[in-house]
């Protein structure tokens, strides 16, 4: 007799993980939190995908990531953030980066 194992649920698509990412943000209440505290939060297989997702969320204004002595932090874009993004990419460039 052979048994069968379950199926692993299916992987999160990428707009998954990027709701994943807005969500946790959003719960904390934040104006800032430490991306690592985050990325440990996700249910998401992989560094690389999660910080593909963070990338993409920063290029649209829709997070902003800061550097503060070596360590990221992540916090929910508004409204200012994503027409910079949008401003940067109708010119053809990559939003600046922020380091304190």
């Amino acid at each position: 007799m052979t048994t069968i194992a379950p199926a692993a649920p299916p992987a999160p698509t990428d707009e998954q993980v990027e709701q994943m990412i807005l969500d946790t943000l959003a719960e904390t209440r934040e104006e800032l939190v430490p991306w690592a505290w985050l990325r440990r939060r996700l249910p998401v297989t992989g560094f690389w995908r999660a910080l593909a997702a963070l990338d993409r969320l920063w290029l649209d204004g829709r997070v902003y990531v800061i550097r503060v002595r070596g360590c990221n932090y992540v916090g929910l874009g508004d409204e200012h953030d994503m027409r910079m993004a949008a401003r940067a990419k109708a010119q053809g460039r990559v939003p600046a980066v922020r380091c304190v």
